[in-house]
């Protein structure tokens, strides 16, 4: 199903957008705090990832106005840990746009794959991404180490993760 913001569009993966998908995964600097860029064939397996498995929900995000695709929203391994990611071009940082699109594919997301909470993880030096996610109401963990640096673990948990049939019952009494 498709989320339509002020601006944006969130749309499910087909294979049409595939190439942007490419492009986007591809750039040094897309991709400078998500441990680099893949290369055109790792790309290529990480879109039929998104394209096939069952345990991610992803969102391709589009400008409403030109139908351009401008960033990528998952949340992966919704049966064990779900962890949200999110990776926008260059051309619109620190436009609010990551904001606006987390702003709408979290909650939704969260009630339709029942969720009651998610973590996510950013490189210790991504201030914009802290900013980002402080400001959706995640909360800081700690920080971590692996072999490809430090990073900085978040927590959203929800109140409620509530049925959507459950609130026309509530309405109908």
């Amino acid at each position: 199903m498709t989320i339509v913001t002020r601006r944006l569009l969130l749309v499910p993966y087909n294979y049409s957008l595939q190439s942007e998908f490419l492009m986007l995964n591809c750039c040094v600097k897309n991709r400078a705090e998500m441990n680099g860029p893949h290369t055109v064939s790792s790309a290529k397996q990480l879109f039929q990832h998104v394209l096939s498995d069952e345990s991610l929900h992803a969102r391709a995000v589009l400008d409403s106005y030109n139908r351009e695709y401008i960033g990528h929203l998952f949340i992966s391994d919704l049966y064990g840990e779900p962890e949200l990611g999110f990776i926008f071009d260059k051309a619109y940082w620190g436009k609010g746009i990551a904001l606006e699109a987390l702003s709408a594919f979290v909650p939704k997301a969260m009630r339709e794959r029942k969720l009651t909470s998610i973590k996510s993880a950013v490189n210790r030096h991504h201030i914009a991404a802290s900013r980002v996610l402080e400001k959706m109401g995640f909360e800081f963990v700690c920080e971590k180490h692996d072999a490809l640096g430090s990073y900085k673990e978040y927590q959203f948990t929800s109140d409620v993760v509530e049925d959507e049939t459950s609130q026309y019952e509530t309405l109908a009494w």
